[in-house]
């Protein structure tokens, strides 16, 4: 036991010995957090609203005072008819037209069935999908529909489960999560492998009588306390800068998150049984981590929505397990009860990536 700390002890020596490294690791999930809280936005602002208004009556001018105190919509005036707003739409001069009949305020009190018509520009479908829901919502609020239905104009139904502002944040902020720390973690672990062997103490460490489970977990603690600090700042971030909730256990998203960073430490230390210098182990660690992570674990695109052999792809990818539990959790305020499974596999998979790092790493040199 006191081999295992005095290795720990030098671990740790070797982290503090170079500051500036320290400062790199604990300050790029900060920045990745901002930079990608903030830039993978899917939210659709500023959209620049014109009026065809004939009805020139209360409610109409209601409905227009409604779009102009939306901060998501931009008033850019009235115009007189269907065609002059087509052709702002056509020239990129407005995003949205909202046609408002004759005879909309009487049509409404005598019950009537009335038709507000809404033109938008649908060069991207997921943004003009999004426009229509904000100018339903926008027309919900102003004929006072709690139930979002409007039986004498349009169906609406603005509800939003867990999102009603309807911020990309909650979506995105999770995934994040996932990719900085893997990221992060495997590259830490990795490099001070790699470190070892371009010095030339790796031989000696070798050589010596220390076990290899030894090594690996002595190897491992220092960067866990490390992450613990990057674990912090990244749930402070997400709660007071990007505003995503906590609204499950935090003694959960602290328990998943740290079993995710001990399988991504063990990944690293598989990446260093590999590279030979810390430039090699830095590409390996990048890529190896990056692109499943992108593409395979649910942060970006819907696991449901890809090919079969795709979803097969997805099961073996780390971050997909904990992002799916990270936002139940986070967003949903669920319990252990709803994650159980998904915490039980990221910790199979860190013991099994643990024993295979053991099993990579050689207490002699070959002889």
């Amino acid at each position: 036991m006191r081999q295992f700390w005095t290795f720990v002890a030098k671990e740790f020596v070797h982290i503090l010995r170079d500051p500036l490294t320290l400062l790199i690791l604990i300050g790029i999930p900060i920045v990745e957090m901002l930079i990608f809280g903030f830039a993978l936005n899917m939210e659709v602002t500023n959209i620049r609203t014109v009026f065809v208004d004939h009805a020139h009556d209360h409610t109409a001018q209601q409905i227009v005072r409604a779009f102009q105190a939306n901060p998501y919509f931009i008033y850019s005036g009235e115009v007189a008819d269907p065609t002059e707003a087509d052709s702002l739409l056509r020239s990129d001069k407005a995003d949205l037209a909202i046609v408002l009949p004759s005879g909309l305020e009487s049509a409404l009190a005598r019950q009537e069935k009335t038709e507000i018509q809404v033109i938008t520009e649908a060069t991207d479908p997921n943004s003009a999908r999004i426009r229509y829901a904000y100018t339903q919502g926008v027309l919900a609020t102003v004929f006072g529909a709690d139930d979002g239905r409007l039986p004498y104009a349009i169906d609406i139904n603005t509800r939003m489960l867990f999102n009603p502002s309807l911020s990309s944040a909650y979506n995105f902020v999770p995934g994040i999560m996932g990719l900085v720390l893997i990221i992060i973690c495997t590259i830490m672990t990795s490099v001070s492998v790699a470190r070892e062997k371009e010095k030339g103490s790796m031989e000696l460490l070798l050589a010596s009588p220390v076990r290899p489970h030894i090594m690996v977990l002595a190897k491992t603690i220092p960067y866990l306390a490390v992450s613990a600090v990057n674990i912090a700042s990244i749930l402070l971030l997400s709660y007071f800068v990007l505003g995503v909730p906590m609204r499950g256990p935090l003694w959960l998203i602290l328990l998943l998150t740290l079993v995710y960073v001990i399988l991504a430490l063990a990944i690293g230390m598989l990446v260093s049984a590999i590279a030979s210098v810390q430039s090699e182990a830095i590409m390996i660690s990048g890529f190896s981590m990056m692109m499943p992570t992108l593409a395979f674990s649910g942060m970006l695109f819907p696991v449901a929505n890809m090919p079969i052999v795709l979803q097969w792809i997805c099961h073996i990818v780390p971050a997909k397990y904990y992002i799916e539990a990270i936002r139940m959790v986070m967003i949903q305020g669920l319990s252990l009860s709803a994650v159980w499974q998904q915490l039980l596999i990221l910790v199979a998979m860190a013991v099994f990536l643990l024993a295979l790092a053991i099993i990579s790493i050689r207490p002699r040199l070959n002889r």
